[in-house]
Formats: C-alpha cells, sequence, structure tokens
C-alpha cells in the first residue's frame, strides 16, 4: 500500500507538551509533500487557532478543523462548514446553565468560551463542548445529550466533551478530501491519540497511534509510534510513509 494522504492530529499527537512543532518534525512533514504525499492537520480546534501553525508548516495544504465542520480543500479556499442545528445549540446553553459548567466552541466568525451565543451566532455554531474536572458532573452531562439524534458527540481528553453535527467526525472531513482528490480512505494514513481521532482510525487504512494514546485507539491502529513528546510524527512518517 502506498500512502497518497496522511491525516494528523494536533493536540497530542503532533505538538510537544509545549505546544510546540520540533524542528525534526517540519523537515519530515515538508519530505512527505515533497513525495507526492498529502499532508493535512485533522483537529478538533477551530481555524482560528489552527491558523499560526499552519502558516508556520507553509505547507500549502488542506485542512480539517472543528473534527470536521470546517473543511479547507486547499489552503486558499473557504471551508465547507457544517453547523450544529440551533434548537440543539438552544438546548445545550440551557444544559450548561442548569449545570453550571464551563463551556466554548467555534461560530462561523469565532471562538468562544462561557458567552451566551446570540439567536444568530447560534445558527452557524460549527462545535460546542463542555470542559470540567467534575466526573459526576461531565458524567451527568453526558447521559442528558446522548437522545439528541442530531449531534455527533465525542472528546479530546476526559475532561471534556466535543460536540458536532451528526455524522460530523474526522473522518467525515479526510473522506471529503479523499473524494476530491480522488485517493482511497485505503491509501490514508492518520496519527492520532484521543477519542476524537476513533472515527477516523476505523476509517482508513493505516492508522498509527501515539504511545501516549488510549487504550482503545492502540486497540485498533495498525501501527504504535513513540510520544508526542519524542517526534512519533515524525518517526512514524520516516517509517511508515517515506521508506518505500
Amino acid at each position: 500500500m502506498a500512502i497518497k494522504l496522511i491525516a494528523i492530529d494536533m493536540d497530542g499527537t503532533l505538538l510537544h507538551s509545549n505546544h510546540k512543532i520540533s524542528v525534526k518534525t517540519k523537515k519530515t512533514l515538508q519530505k512527505a509533500v515533497d513525495a507526492g504525499i498529502m499532508v493535512v492537520l485533522a483537529t478538533g480546534r477551530g481555524m482560528a487557532n489552527i491558523q499560526s501553525y499552519s502558516e508556520d508548516l507553509n505547507l500549502q495544504q488542506p485542512i480539517i478543523a472543528a473534527n470536521g465542520a470546517d473543511i479547507y480543500i486547499t489552503a486558499q479556499s473557504e471551508g465547507i462548514k457544517t453547523y450544529l442545528k440551533k434548537e440543539d445549540v438552544d438546548l445545550l446553553h440551557d444544559l450548561v446553565n442548569e449545570y453550571a459548567i464551563d463551556f466554548w466552541g467555534f461560530t462561523r466568525d469565532a471562538l468562544f468560551t462561557n458567552r451566551i451565543l446570540t439567536s444568530e451566532e447560534r445558527q452557524y455554531c460549527l462545535k460546542f463542548g463542555v470542559q470540567t474536572m467534575d466526573e459526576e458532573k461531565l458524567a451527568a452531562f453526558n447521559d442528558r445529550i446522548q437522545g439528541i439524534d442530531s449531534i455527533e458527540i465525542t472528546s479530546s481528553s476526559t475532561t471534556n466533551i466535543e460536540i458536532n453535527y451528526r455524522g460530523v467526525t474526522k473522518a467525515f472531513g479526510v473522506q471529503k478530501l479523499c473524494d476530491h482528490y480522488q485517493i482511497s480512505m485505503e491509501d490514508v494514513m492518520c496519527l492520532g491519540d484521543s477519542a476524537n481521532d476513533l472515527k477516523l482510525f476505523e476509517a482508513v487504512g493505516f492508522p498509527v497511534a501515539m504511545e501516549n494514546a488510549i487504550a482503545s485507539l492502540k486497540e485498533i491502529a495498525q501501527a504504535i509510534t513513540v510520544s508526542n513528546d519524542k517526534d512519533g510524527v515524525a518517526k512514524a512518517i520516516e517509517k511508515y510513509a517515506l521508506s518505500k
């Protein structure tokens, strides 16, 4: 199998714990692009929190933001956006008030944190998240939203819940890119560490888990690389994508 596209999570995967990308990793990503492999950032972050990294890498490659709710087919394109239903955002606002829980997310225009969205903003909410160290409160909130049929629920840590429109995942985003560029999902390598990478791991031909990944990712990975702080992304790309 020849790898034609590499989808890379950011936090806990591409980035070191200091939120930096190592020189080694930057060079390896450029080697992959030079070899004709598409290198895609696939992250739960909003575009505003990706921009500086994208500019630093300067790869001019597609980006999947907000867990697949904001897809950039090319570096210069407008994002393909999939919004939550307004009535679901209304309900989520009611629930965060009821549980007194920290919340955040992205609209088409901005990042919001613990700020009640206007009626208009609620029509354009790409992703809604909640965050708390209180395990019981987080579990109770999760139980309350399980019955909402029009949302997709995941997380990127043990202290948060991330909510998108139904079916919107990183796998959804990568599939859109593959459809556009006529690449088989079997020819995709992905790297990740968290629950919001799970659907992508199930969908692609060569999923690689970080050493610091959750157990459920490691169980279905084709390979496990070293941790994010040990340049696991660079080492995996060199071993599995560039050495063949």
